[in-house]
């Protein structure tokens, strides 16, 4: 069997295809360039309620360390290690702890605090979090659980490959999604193992991970393979599965057909996107398809007014409706622009960019409303949407808190 490869450049390369990006020359083709920046008349301003720097953020792989909302406190790591949970009103920090600090003399400690890479305890999943339990996953397949309290350790346990996404938790339960297409359901208060589940994994894929679901007795989990598959979270026992995404083609690199974002559940219904598949609308109970439509996507979903929100691969913002996946807008302003995923807070929708824009649109028509630059290095993590409050956290750590005010 071929040895899998997993090219943290993956989306460079798809993207690149996209966005324009040059691998072997100079020479640019206009139709493939960034979509130039939207002209509108803004209706308001983005304000910045308060900002905060959270370690070296991102780091230099390709990972989406994605902060953990939970009550009033926002839970959030870099790349390196470094955790912090912060007040959600003003970003005070709460508490402070690091993961993974190499043991050993000071020439290792040295090379771990100059971002070695090569240091397994590189974080690249996270974060998962309830009110008692905070989770993160590294590089090497460790599982580090903290103490929602105060960041105090709980336990460690280790798995079998790279973690890419947040551990999902539950009252009993921990569930983690590695790199080598395995589910593993662990003892909520030691990190023993309970049970996993195995998939073959495509010999290419996109660097990324789906987080999987504990909800109502099921685990969920999205895999590489274009599959969605759903457990019982008691034994691991397979319920249903769905091909969100069919590979074809005669490359590997056409076949990729990973189901990268993270479903979304809503009263009782599953709502799926894959990379060059569709998004479909699930029932959770038996996994019936209730409706289907063509789509790829790689970016997180959001929901909000009776809508399913998503952006496609090139960069084109749709909002389909619940009941019967009708596209009711799109966006196609954000073109080539290297968009994340949508996130919803009051009536309106923001994306962010690889050029450190956040972008917000009105829920009802996609309209554009307003823009504001976050980070110069860009930010390729979907926003946190709370009430009326964005929450967006950027590739070099800038956790920023920003609201909507509207023109008078």
């Amino acid at each position: 069997m071929p040895k899998r490869l997993v090219l943290a450049g993956i989306f460079a390369l798809v993207l690149g295809a996209l966005g324009g990006c040059s691998w072997f020359g100079s020479d640019k083709n206009p139709d493939l360039e960034p979509m130039p920046l939207m002209v509108f008349e803004p209706e308001g301003d983005l304000r910045e309620l308060w900002s905060v720097q959270v370690g070296d953020g991102q780091g230099k792989r390709y990972t989406r360390l994605r902060p953990a909302l939970v009550d009033d406190t926002l839970f959030v790591a870099d790349a390196y290690g470094l955790v912090e949970a912060r007040a959600l009103s003003d970003g005070e920090l709460r508490w402070r702890a690091r993961i993974g600090v190499p043991d050993g003399n000071w020439a290792s400690k040295l090379n771990f605090l100059a971002r070695d890479n090569d240091n397994g305890s590189f974080v690249t999943g996270g974060v998962g979090a309830d009110a008692y339990t905070v989770l993160l996953g590294t590089r090497d397949g460790m599982v580090h659980a903290l103490r929602a309290d105060d960041g105090e350790p709980l336990w460690t346990a280790q798995l079998s490959s790279e973690i890419l996404s947040p551990p999902a938790v539950s009252r009993d339960l921990v569930l983690v999604l590695t790199s080598d297409g395995r589910l593993t359901a662990l003892n909520r208060s030691d990190g023993a193992r309970l049970w996993s589940y195995d998939t073959q994994v495509p010999v290419l894929t996109l660097r990324g991970g789906s987080a999987p679901i504990l909800s109502g007795g099921f685990a969920l989990g999205g895999f590489a393979s274009g599959r969605l598959v759903t457990l019982r979270a008691s034994n691991g026992q397979v319920l249903w599965e769905n091909a969100v995404g069919l590979p074809a083609g005669r490359s590997e690199l056409e076949r990729i057909a990973d189901v990268d974002s993270t479903p979304l559940l809503k009263g009782g219904v599953v709502f799926v996107v894959g990379y060059q598949g569709a998004v479909k609308a699930l029932r959770l109970q038996d996994g019936q398809v209730l409706w289907e439509r063509p789509l790829s996507s790689y970016g997180a979903l959001a929901e909000g007014y009776g809508a399913v929100f998503v952006t496609d691969d090139a960069g084109s913002i749709f909002a389909l409706d619940q009941n019967d996946g009708v596209v009711s807008w799109q966006q196609p302003g954000l073109a080539r622009r290297g968009v994340t995923g949508p996130a919803v807070a009051g009536a309106n929708l923001l994306v962010a960019d690889e050029e450190g824009y956040v972008h917000l649109f009105a829920q009802a028509d996609g309209r554009p409303l307003a823009r504001r630059r976050v980070d110069r290095k860009g930010v390729r993590l979907a926003p946190l949407g709370d009430g009326d409050v964005f929450y967006v956290y950027s590739n070099r750590g800038r956790l920023q808190a920003l609201r909507f005010e509207a023109s008078p």
